[in-house]
């Protein structure tokens, strides 16, 4: 009786022990499941946060291997925000930030500096035109191409199959699936190539403007004789010498030369100076009037 009794009491304990040990074993863990899961969820959010607050435009097409900042629909974003390679989106707005380009480095820079050397008014109008023309026209052409190499390199990144990236100081490529090749071709039609078109257009109108103006200034200096737009008025060292070997050997030469001197006289007679004066060259080897030769003016 006492070995049945002690093994009643030992099972009791048994069953006791086998009811309370799952419920503490499941009651223990709740707390930290909970915590965990919202940890993660916090998580996950400021990731999100923290993605949107670093890139502001997703690219939903393109090789994922590709940097956002080097494929070819951003480089292009990015074009159009640097100065002036967003005039030529618009036909009009392009022909207008042309003509004032014009207009404002004629004003500004051109003329200005073609009126330091023909400066007799009004005989000298034509040449100082024409060379302010060619001034102008010489620096837009620059402008223009800059535009249209801009340009060129983001056609060419639409219209590859494959996209060439930089990548842990690598060079790689990755070829673009059919939807971007699609998507690349359409925006290269309907938005690259007119603006192409507009700047190739700008590049032969100012090439031929250019052409022209040098053009008329070797008129103007065949029927002007020395003072014409494309002759410089200034000379120096062998130069220098060759125009005084032409005046002492060809009398007509130097006939003109004096008649372009007596051009620039004044109704008063004043205005008149040596041929020199036009040299820098020869007014230090004449001297005088602070190295600006004599009867110049000390310039």
């Amino acid at each position: 009786m006492p070995s049945r009794t002690c093994w009643r009491l030992l099972c009791t304990i048994a069953y006791a022990a086998a009811y309370v040990a799952p419920a503490r074993h499941s009651d223990v863990p709740s707390t930290p499941v909970r915590a965990t899961c919202a940890t993660r969820r916090l998580v996950m959010q400021q990731n999100q946060q923290r993605e949107q607050s670093s890139s502001r435009f997703r690219n939903p097409f393109g090789p994922n291997e590709v940097p956002e900042d080097q494929q070819p629909v951003v480089e292009m974003r990015n074009l159009r925000r640097e100065p002036f390679y967003d005039w030529a989106d618009d036909d009009e707005k392009y022909k207008q930030k042309l003509t004032d380009l014009y207009v404002y480095t004629s004003l500004l820079l051109s003329l200005p500096i073609a009126y330091t050397t023909f400066n007799v008014l009004p005989d000298e109008i034509p040449q100082i035109i024409l060379s302010a023309n060619i001034g102008t026209f010489a620096t837009m052409l620059p402008f223009v191409v800059r535009l249209r190499v801009g340009w060129g390199f983001v056609s060419e990144r639409l219209r590859e199959k494959e996209t060439y990236f930089e990548a842990k100081q690598r060079a790689l490529f990755a070829t673009k699936d059919r939807e971007t090749i699609a998507r690349d071709r359409l925006i290269y039609k309907t938005q690259v190539k007119p603006i192409l078109r507009r700047i190739d257009a700008s590049i032969v109108a100012v090439a031929a403007a250019l052409i022209l103006s040098v053009g008329a200034g070797e008129v103007v200096t065949l029927l002007e004789g020395e003072a014409g737009p494309s002759t410089l008025k200034t000379f120096y060292g062998q130069e220098a010498r060759d125009i005084t070997n032409r005046l002492r050997a060809d009398d007509e030469f130097a006939a003109k030369e004096q008649q372009r001197a007596l051009r620039k006289m004044q109704d008063d007679g004043s205005g008149v100076k040596p041929a020199y004066c036009d040299s820098r060259y020869y007014r230090i080897l004449a001297g005088g009037n602070g190295q600006g030769g004599v009867g110049c003016g000390g310039q």
